[in-house]
């Protein structure tokens, strides 16, 4: 029953990477920043967007000033508008270190977890067979099957993590080519509309 375990364990480790694969790190790492911003009410993304909207206002009053007929209040308020831009450029720039930094963290974590997980279940059941085949259909390839320590004539975790590790990143690539829009190609679109 334990080795059942540890074969399921194995298959959905390597579901999880084929997900990430297919899914990126990186789109992972920023639906995290987005799911974290949102729930700590980050203070530079609230300012930021504060400053966006002081702006946008800004510019609305500043195209209803004539620059000619009323210079000092025109540039009154291109002074506070050059000052809220610059403003708003240093909090993005502030933000946009803080976004890369988090999600460079997210994604490293990600792979460590699923990397040293697979690692950790190689090397720590290196020599226990996940499950038995009969000799006489594989028997070429016992050795093989059994690497890197597990009895002979069974699958060890190694080629077990293997064989699921190509299998699913085989379906993802094949579900990933399945949900593609299909393009229709340019002659065929004139010769239909001609």
């Amino acid at each position: 029953m334990v080795l059942a375990y540890l074969a399921l364990a194995v298959l959905a480790l390597e579901i999880v990477s084929a997900l990430l694969d297919s899914v990126g790190y990186g789109a992972v790492a920023a639906a995290a920043w987005a799911a974290y911003s949102r729930a700590t009410r980050n203070k530079k993304t609230s300012e930021r967007l504060r400053l966006k909207d002081a702006i946008v206002e800004l510019r609305r009053e500043l195209r209803m000033v004539s620059s000619v007929d009323e210079f000092a209040r025109w540039a009154k308020m291109r002074r506070r508008l050059d000052s809220a831009s610059g403003e708003f450029e240093r909090v993005s720039s502030d933000l946009a270190i803080e976004r890369t930094a988090f999600e460079l963290y997210v994604n490293m974590a990600l792979r460590a977890m699923v990397y040293g997980l697979r690692a950790a279940l190689s090397m720590y059941n290196y020599r226990v067979a996940v499950f038995y085949v009969p000799a006489d259909w594989f028997y070429p390839a016992l050795w093989f099957l059994s690497l890197p320590a597990a009895p002979m004539g069974s699958v060890s975790v190694a080629v077990w993590a293997f064989a699921c590790n190509r299998v699913c990143k085989r379906a993802a690539l094949a579900v990933g080519r399945a949900m593609q829009p299909v393009m229709v190609p340019p002659q065929a679109s004139r010769a239909g509309g001609e």
